[in-house]
This record gives structure tokens, C-alpha cells and sequence, in this order.
């Protein structure tokens, strides 16, 4: 044909032009439109790890990057700490900025009910995320004593540098395996972040690797944390699966009404009282 600069198309060439989820997750650099034996991305995997991404590192409730300080709720869902004060004074209509109450109702219309469990800072608990050092950091950190790593890692925990900056993570502070790639709970009361292999390591073989739901740790193996010492009483999973979400759910769920079933019985309990003091006083 000429000016096709001896370029002959093959049949995979045709057929991949025809294709286009192929050609968009195509990782190859071909210049004839892909090669044949590259490899494929799955989209739902892709997906997968883009939302888990988005997970650890932005607010579940303001879409904004996390910043300390950070903090979760009995899902396991990370929320910056201001944004949820300002959702939590929207709802109890102290707020009367109009852009503020049109950022609250855009989250009720997005959330769809998601949300209906926070009423109050306790219905939230404080948490601490490890930052992922940078490549100078960690050469410098390497240079140091063991003491002083310790020192150190203590502080970056503290301070908890956003994972926005620079465009690192968050990572366990015992193996530094990445949070978005592994599983991780959240220990309570303390609120450190630790990969959930971390935990059952430290815990023993024989104690298990913790309830879904945040029940009470087991009997056996260490129950303290390994960044501050502290004892812990229940853990949470951060960012978790369907299956742990739906768990910690029906966990909130049940809790919610064995306190309302408290709060009526000492209602009712209080209004006996009354009515046996009023009968006492009329007799």
C-alpha cells in the first residue's frame, strides 16, 4: 500500500483495537497498539485497590487527605477529628455557616444512612497511624542507635505526618508492611495501628488473632501494646472487609439497644419510685 513505513498488521492487532477494556488496561508499550502476550489488568481488582487506597488515605467523611489528628469510628473507618466535630455540630443545628450546612447535608445524601452512628466524640476514638519514612529517612534512621530509632519512630507516630505529604502511607510501626496492602487494627484504648500478623506474632500462637467486632482480647499471650506498653482491651479493624464491616455493624447495632434497653429499665425503675413515694405521702 506505501507510507505505512512497512508496518503489516497482524490479526492480534486488529482484534485489540476492537477491544477497547483491553487496550485501556494494556501495560504494555507497544507502538502497534499493544502486545499480545502483555499483561491484562483486572478492573475489579484494579478498582479494589484504588478505593482501599482512597481509604487510608483520605477522611471518610470530608474526602479530604487525613491529618492528625485522626480518628476512627466502631467501623473502622479513618475521619479527620475536625471534620467530624463539624458534623457533629451540624446535626445538633449549632452551626449556621451556609456552606458548612451544605457540606453536611451533602454527606447525610451520600452516606444514606451510613452515618446515623455518630452522634458525639464517643462514638469515635483517637487513633495513631505510622507515616512511611522516605528513602533519605530511613538511611538516616539506619545510621542511629537502637534506642534512638525507637525515640524517633515514637515521635513520627505522635506527630503522624499526613500521608498526603509527599505521597507516602501509612505503615505497621512493628513489620513497616504497607496499611493499604495488609490487614490492620486499630488497638483500644490506646489507638495504635498495627498489621493484624503484627498482632497475632506478638499475641503467641495459641492466643488467636482478635474478634472482628472488637470483643475482648484472649486470656493468653501479650495483650499490651508493643508502641506504648499500654494495655489493650479491644482492637478494631481498620478499613476491613464486607464481612468484618457487616460484624462490627450488627456489634454497634447491639450495643445501641442493650443501652436503650438500660436507659428505659432505669427509667421505668426511677418512675416506680415516684409513684410508690406519692402512694406512701397520700396514705
Amino acid at each position: 500500500m506505501g507510507l505505512d513505513g512497512g508496518t503489516i498488521a497482524s490479526r492480534s492487532d486488529v482484534l485489540r483495537r476492537q477491544s477497547q477494556r483491553v487496550a485501556q488496561n494494556d501495560t504494555s508499550r507497544s507502538s502497534r497498539g499493544g502486545n499480545a502476550a502483555g499483561k491484562v489488568s483486572d478492573p475489579g481488582a484494579v478498582e479494589a485497590s484504588v478505593a482501599r487506597q482512597t481509604a487510608w488515605s483520605t477522611c471518610a467523611l470530608s474526602s479530604q487527605p487525613l491529618q492528625p489528628p485522626i480518628v476512627a469510628d466502631g467501623l473502622g473507618r479513618l475521619y479527620n477529628k475536625e471534620a467530624v466535630i463539624q458534623f457533629i455540630l451540624c446535626a445538633k443545628d449549632k452551626v449556621t455557616d451556609p456552606e458548612a450546612l451544605l457540606q453536611y447535608a451533602n454527606q447525610l445524601r451520600v452516606a444514606a444512612g451510613g452515618l446515623d452512628h455518630i452522634t458525639s466524640l464517643r462514638d469515635v476514638f483517637d487513633v495513631h497511624l505510622t507515616p512511611e519514612q522516605s528513602e533519605g529517612a530511613k538511611g538516616g534512621a539506619a545510621g542511629a542507635g537502637a534506642a534512638a530509632g525507637s525515640s524517633s519512630r515514637t515521635g513520627a507516630v505522635a506527630e503522624g505526618a499526613g500521608a498526603g505529604g509527599g505521597g507516602s502511607g501509612w505503615v505497621c510501626p512493628v513489620t513497616l508492611v504497607p496499611c493499604e496492602r495488609y490487614p490492620c487494627s486499630a488497638l483500644r484504648p490506646c489507638g495504635h495501628v498495627l498489621s493484624d500478623k503484627a498482632i497475632k506474632n506478638l499475641r503467641g500462637p495459641g492466643a488467636g488473632g482478635g474478634e472482628a467486632g472488637g470483643s475482648k482480647a484472649a486470656a493468653a499471650g501479650d495483650e499490651t501494646c508493643p508502641v506504648c506498653g499500654a494495655a489493650y482491651t479491644s482492637m478494631v479493624a481498620v478499613n476491613g472487609a464486607h464481612e468484618q464491616v457487616a460484624a462490627l455493624r450488627a456489634a454497634l447495632k447491639a450495643a445501641a439497644g442493650a443501652k436503650a434497653a438500660k436507659r428505659e429499665q432505669a427509667a421505668d425503675g426511677g418512675s416506680k419510685k415516684r409513684r410508690k413515694g406519692e402512694v406512701g405521702e397520700a396514705a
